[in-house]
């Protein structure tokens, strides 16, 4: 009995201790490698790496992550030159959190990615992904220096290394290279326009055209305009050249330009442009080279102006708006040229900044370099009449009005449309100029002019050369038709018993109509509709064909709708 106990007891301890790790195994640390993307922002001033987001693989608890428990290096090399390293060094960590989604700015207390989060202004601490002209690609090393990140299921691991496995930067990455005839540039379409829309042309500023990346990511001159709340705004495209400051060049960028409105991209009456510094002076480039094609134009701190009368005086009409900042070096010439030239221009304006300061976050009053007009014009400055830059310029195009087309038919016939409408266009030179364009109208319904019709309806038309539609309202007249009934009804190759049935009603519903003492229009539209029952009833038994029955119960139709009326 007692070695029976004995082997009970030791087989029981033998199970146990067989079924120990499993007991333990949601607190087992575990070695692991994890993947993170690299997170862009495109500020106002430059591109930066705003965060890192590491995939834990499942949720984590944020009570576990510290800012001490990770340190950040980081290596930039130049996008077209990898040999040539601009940073080689730490990143500061200022914030680690859990999030639900792979994204910044979303902190929960649990999550399955862990966001490391680095300042959003910087300068020589290798966050930006430009310096010198030229645009860096970056390479992170995390290195974790905690305990443990312990999961919500009560597991933990012990991070082995991080494995960078790309880069995301929303806007930036929207936009596209391409090269025309050795003119590089950058370009945003929106891509869900079902018709031509808006183009603002950006030209960079100096030294930051040395790749064709750069000119978007030294400030957001060339990308403000894609951002999402610009885009429900004002949905465009961009178009971003690097290094066009010549007649040459700008001969190359409208023809890239010409190809967009050729594929049906771009309204080639709201086409935009603007730069600043060396980008204003192109912006002063394309004006003197092609003055009648913009709608409206920006340049900001131009390091250049129209340099002749005759220059001046081809943009006479064209929207200009100038800025600078009074302690900008470039003042005296901006200043100079406005003093000069604005004589001959009818619809322009010089604005003059007291500071370049950006308020809204992440810069938060800090005040920019006196050159720095553009950050607070593209990004928040708003003049007291005109608005925010982007405001005034998506208001403008070279069309200025389509004239009303009033059209009037009667009823079932089809009414006869136009076949130009008069368009007012703004001509750089000579103003607005009111012009006939060719137009081609939309189908009608036939419905719509029809008895049952509304009386009154609209018809679009494109008209040649522009975006905007012509507008035809078309006025359905519905006649009293029972003189025209009579005449047909005598015409009628029926026996006189029937031919003289017709007729009665038709006169019944004439004498109540011309009863001025009482209103007996609801008796003359009975009149009207038992006329249109009996026509109808004279088809079965063939002595009206269906054809002689509808045409005369459309006049009964639309003597009913006159009364009606």
């Amino acid at each position: 009995m007692f070695k029976k106990r004995l082997v009970v007891i030791f087989v029981l301890c033998f199970f146990t201790i067989l079924n120990v790790p499993s007991v333990f195994a949601a607190d087992e640390n575990t070695e692991t490698t994890l993947p993170f993307i690299l997170k862009n922002e495109n500020f106002s001033f430059s591109e930066r790496t705003d965060a890192v987001i590491i995939d834990a693989g499942k949720e984590v608890n944020s009570s576990s992550l510290s800012i001490s428990d990770f340190d950040v290096q980081v290596i930039t090399t130049r996008k077209v030159d990898p040999s040539v390293v601009g940073y080689d060094g730490p990143r500061e960590v200022i914030d680690v959190y859990t999030s639900d989604v792979n994204d910044v700015g979303s902190s929960t207390d649990t999550g399955r990615y862990i966001v490391i989060d680095f300042p959003d202004v910087g300068w020589g601490d290798g966050g930006s992904t430009e310096d010198g002209g030229y645009t860096y690609d970056a390479t992170y090393t995390i290195t974790y220096q905690g305990d443990q990140i312990d999961y919500v299921d009560g597991s933990s691991i012990v991070p082995e290394a991080f494995t960078q496995t790309g880069v995301v930067s929303p806007v930036l990455d929207q936009y596209r290279y391409a090269d025309y005839n050795g003119l590089e540039y950058s370009y945003f379409y929106n891509e869900e326009a079902e018709e031509p829309l808006p183009l603002v042309v950006f030209f960079h500023g100096g030294g930051q055209g040395n790749d064709v990346y750069t000119p978007i990511r030294f400030s957001n001159g060339g990308t403000v305009w894609a951002n999402p709340e610009n885009q429900e705004k004002y949905p465009s495209h961009v178009l971003a050249p690097r290094n066009a400051n010549t007649p040459d060049d700008m001969h190359k960028v409208k023809a890239v330009i010409d190809q967009m409105i050729a594929d049906g991209k771009v309204d080639p009456n709201r086409v935009y442009i603007t730069g600043f510094s060396m980008g204003g002076a192109s912006t002063w480039t394309f004006l003197k080279t092609y003055p009648g094609f913009a709608a409206a134009a920006a340049p900001l701190c131009p390091a250049g102006g129209p340099d002749s009368v005759e220059n001046a005086k081809a943009v006479a009409y064209l929207p200009l708006w100038t800025f600078v900042d009074e302690d900008d070096f470039l003042l005296d010439l901006v200043v100079g040229n406005d003093e000069t030239y604005g004589q001959y221009w009818n619809d322009s304006l010089l604005t003059i900044l007291p500071e370049n300061r950006l308020d809204d976050p992440p810069y938060n009053g800090h005040v920019f370099d006196g050159h720095a007009v553009w950050l607070p014009v593209y990004n928040e400055y708003v003049h007291p009449e005109r608005g925010m830059l982007i405001d005034w310029l998506f208001t403008k195009s070279k069309i200025r009005g389509v004239s009303d087309v009033e059209v009037e038919t009667v009823s079932r016939v089809a009414p006869t449309l136009p076949e130009t409408v008069v368009v007012d266009v703004n001509y750089s030179a000579t103003g607005v100029v009111s012009e006939e364009r060719a137009v081609v109208w939309d189908a009608v319904d036939e419905e719509s002019y029809g008895n049952e019709g509304p009386g009154a309806f609209t018809v679009e038309g494109t008209i040649e050369g522009t975006v905007e539609k012509a507008v035809a309202t078309v006025t359905v007249e519905y006649r009293n038709r029972i003189s025209d009934l009579k005449g047909t009804v005598t015409g009628l190759d029926i026996v006189h018993g029937n031919k003289n049935a017709l007729m009665k009603k038709l006169e019944k519903a004439e004498d109540f109509l011309a009863n001025s003492k009482h209103d007996k229009t609801a008796q003359a539209v009975q009149m009207v509709e038992n006329f249109n029952k009996q026509v109808q009833n004279f088809v079965k038994p063939g002595k009206l064909t269906e054809e002689q029955a509808n045409e005369m119960m459309e006049a009964g139709k639309e003597t009913i709708r006159s009364i009606t009326n």
